[in-house]
């Protein structure tokens, strides 16, 4: 059975493992994201060395933030670890370790996890939704991930949900984001809360209005998604969607939706994987292009 090193760059944290072949991770751990590219290399020369001295290695699958050319191995745009991006950084690291290597978007190696041995295992067509800070996610079909143009595919947080806020307030990611739902209850009590003390207070009617008016942005959000990119199935993400009280909410807002014109149902759920999804979805990428 073949063996991959699995690597997914966080803005606080670089998470590694090995993934086996039959999509099992092993003896995942973490540690700081470096601060420059050569304390970066520095740090994945530790984490090879460390691999190396149990565990023979037949490819490099890694994780990373932003617009990544997974064929030219260059990350373009923005994210907290700037030192990745518009480099040829495919390139440095097949010279360093004389191995396989690939990367891919985090947001596209967990929406493949999901695909591969989570909860859209079996299914052809299928799309995520990752709802934290901001929002994002992809669209999976036949096991190849909707890149884009621009290497924006299933960049949601972009779509326009509230025409009439100024631009860029009115989008997915900034009404229908987990940090969004804080911020504005905090506002409403006037005391910082966490996404846990939301809940806590949900039987608060002004706290459950608001919990409701998230329901239905992200309702939104879905609702439009099956009725572009026809998925078989969405599925939701990020913490706050470990809640089960978060999936049945946006559902029966998405019920009201598609009441309203007699369609059928759109089958919404959670992810599986939750924390290991990008490690294991990189892993699945490097199975499939190398």
């Amino acid at each position: 059975m073949q063996h991959y090193l699995v690597i997914d760059i966080g803005g606080t944290s670089i998470k590694y493992g090995i993934v086996h072949a039959d999509g099992t991770l092993h003896a995942s751990d973490h540690v700081p994201t470096p601060a420059t590219w050569d304390a970066f290399l520095e740090q994945l020369d530790a984490i090879v060395s460390e691999i190396k001295m149990t565990q023979a290695i037949d490819g490099l699958a890694i994780s990373a933030p932003g617009a990544v050319d997974s064929t030219a191995g260059v990350i373009h745009g923005i994210s907290a670890v700037q030192y990745i991006h518009d480099r040829p950084f495919l390139d440095a690291l097949r010279e360093r370790y004389a191995l396989p290597v690939t990367v891919l978007n985090d947001a596209n190696a967990a929406a493949l996890a999901e695909g591969w041995t989570g909860a859209a295992a079996s299914i052809e067509r299928y799309a995520t939704v990752v709802i934290g800070t901001g929002v994002g996610g992809a669209f999976v079909d036949k096991q190849a991930v909707m890149i884009g143009s621009h290497f924006h595919g299933g960049e949601f947080g972009y779509w326009i949900l509230d025409p009439s806020l100024p631009h860029p307030d009115g989008t997915w990611s900034k009404i229908g984001a987990t940090a969004a739902l804080v911020q504005r209850c905090s506002d409403l009590l006037g005391r910082p809360l966490s996404g846990q003390d939301i809940f806590a207070l949900q039987t608060d009617a002004a706290i459950q209005e608001e919990l409701e008016r998230f329901y239905r942005w992200n309702a939104i959000g879905l609702y439009n998604i099956q009725f572009s990119l026809d998925p078989e199935r969405i599925l939701i993400g990020g913490g706050i969607s470990r809640r089960p009280e978060v999936r049945d909410g946006i559902k029966r807002h998405l019920d009201t939706l598609c009441d309203a014109f007699g369609t059928f149902r759109i089958d919404v759920e959670t992810c599986a994987h939750f924390n290991e999804a990008n490690l294991i979805g990189a892993a699945r990428f490097h199975m499939l292009n190398v």
